[in-house]
């Protein structure tokens, strides 16, 4: 019998779904599947009585699920005295594009330091290339991006959403806009700030003007800065607008210091990834950020 077994048989359990403990462990249904018939043909005993609509425990499943739960929370405790030297700490690395690193994280990094003091987090900003680079590399553990890539080496879990928007100043003739109707088109006369594009950066929002049928070249161009806080400023002094990610403008615009305009989200819409390696999916540490992250952007449910 094996921790992972264990692990698949206390997560049905719990959650009373196969396919919800697939989710939680990162697993394929037929693969939890397998776990539970191993143990059962192992312990000579039915665990699970299945039908259509859900997953009832037998009293042998009830009497090893105590079981269950004391081996695991020993497993853990033999790592902490053994595996894991007194007093050693933990370091993860975190890489990912801004929106996560700025405006994201920081709270759910709030949470995770209070339960895991001893792990050290350190947080790199890079574009998805360049992410999946340094996971491959093992020189990141979690990688946080705005798409999803074909790496079989990886795993990724979309943890949320994100979608462009248009920010301008907060003056009247932006107000009158909001208040009376607006369309995309009437924004592009408008001076536009874009983002100044270097190697820790993505082309999200040139991408989503070009995929609105915005030529680029045609744009009167205010500026291109690079940092979004700078941009943000120079929107809300009236330099010009920008196209901009939601979760990177929301406060500004709470404070009235920006006024946004929201576009079609089935055009501006991105699911958010993180992502980490196969070998590394049963790290404590790694699991717990998961869901944390999942929890904070309203992707908990299964």
């Amino acid at each position: 019998m094996e921790f992972r077994q264990i692990e698949a048989f206390v997560n049905v359990v719990k959650y009373q779904s196969f396919s919800k403990a697939a989710k939680i462990m990162f697993l394929s249904q037929p693969t939890v599947s397998a776990h539970v018939v191993s143990m059962e043909q192992e312990l000579s005993c039915r665990l699970f009585d299945r039908t259509t609509k859900r997953v009832e425990v037998t009293a042998d499943g009830k009497r090893l699920y105590e079981y269950a739960t004391k081996i695991l929370d020993l497993r853990d405790e033999v790592y902490e005295e053994f595996i894991r030297p007194k007093g050693e700490r933990l370091s993860l690395v975190l890489v990912g594009d801004s929106i996560a690193l700025q405006y994201v994280l920081p709270d759910i990094l709030k949470d995770f330091k209070q339960l895991h003091r001893e792990v050290d987090i350190s947080l790199v900003q890079k574009n998805s290339a360049d992410t999946v680079k340094m996971l491959l590399k093992k020189e990141a553990d979690l990688g946080f991006l705005g798409k999803h890539e074909d790496v079989p080496e990886l795993v990724f879990i979309p943890y949320g959403t994100d979608q462009q928007a248009v920010i301008t100043p907060n003056h009247e003739k932006y107000r009158n806009l909001l208040e009376n109707g607006y369309s995309f088109q009437e924004l592009l006369s408008e001076p536009f700030i874009l983002r100044e594009l270097t190697d820790d950066t993505e082309e999200d929002e040139d991408r989503f003007l070009e995929e609105q049928g915005v030529d680029l070249s045609k744009l009167h161009v205010a500026a291109k800065i690079h940092d979004k806080e700078i941009i943000k400023r120079s929107v809300s002094m009236g330099m010009g607008i920008a196209v901009m990610p939601l979760k990177a403008v929301e406060e500004e615009a709470k404070r009235g210091k920006l006024l946004i305009f929201h576009l079609d989200p089935g055009k501006a819409e991105r699911t958010l990834y993180l992502a980490f390696r196969k070998e590394d999916a049963e790290q404590s540490p790694i699991l717990e950020l998961t869901a944390l992250c999942r929890k904070y952007n309203g992707r908990e449910r299964l």
